[in-house]
């Protein structure tokens, strides 16, 4: 009777010890511990911020995905005509169109609204979205098209590598993304390639 009482007591511990197992899988399959209940008890549903804010915060999400979506469009077309050229006449001059850097400053900027995008997201979720902030997430996706261009010309021009690169346009368009993306960590990047061309201000 009691080694019954005991295999009944030591039951439910096996079964924790298994469920958990899937559980302990994913902290190791996502480097960690993650927590999506962003804080917050079951069942509560209700936005913690007040309708004030949710009205900025709803505008600013359409605002943005509208931006993507003409950055896409953009992108997508651009991408197109990029092994073309065409010029516009302005008088006697000639503006000349790199539809190849239009595809990489759209890509930039396809980038730098995900980010923004993903940043919106997880602020409001997190209870940390302000309006001050609403600045830098409308910025970056154009800082992101003006670093693509400036990053994949430093590449193209060979300062970020021994020998100037040729890239297909397939390539440059991801990296342009890319930079987008991570625009912050590219402000580090060109700051020290400023540093290595014009020297520091300690230096001078």
């Amino acid at each position: 009777m009691d080694s019954e009482r005991g295999l009944e007591a030591a039951g439910p511990a096996v079964d924790d010890e298994a469920a958990s197992a899937p559980a302990v899988q994913m902290q190791a399959l996502t480097g960690g511990q993650r927590d999506y209940t962003d804080g917050r008890k079951r069942w509560d549903w209700d936005s913690h911020f007040p309708i004030e804010a949710r009205r900025l915060m709803n505008a600013e999400a359409s605002l943005l995905i509208a931006m993507l979506l003409v950055s896409l469009i953009a992108a997508g077309a651009f991408l197109g005509l990029s092994d073309q050229s065409s010029w516009i006449a302005i008088g006697e001059l000639r503006l000349w169109i790199n539809f190849r850097l239009l595809t990489t400053f759209f890509a930039g900027w396809v980038g730098g609204t995900t980010f923004s995008i993903k940043w919106l997201i997880h602020a409001a979720a997190k209870g940390k979205c302000h309006r001050d902030r609403r600045y830098w997430r409308l910025m970056v996706p154009l800082i992101g098209g003006v670093y693509a261009c400036v990053v994949v010309t430093l590449f193209a021009s060979g300062m970020l590598l021994r020998e100037p690169g040729h890239e297909d346009v397939a390539t440059t368009t991801a990296l342009a993304f890319m930079v987008g993306y991570f625009s912050d960590g590219v402000s580090g990047l060109l700051s020290n390639v400023a540093n290595a061309v014009f020297g520091t201000l300690e230096k001078k």
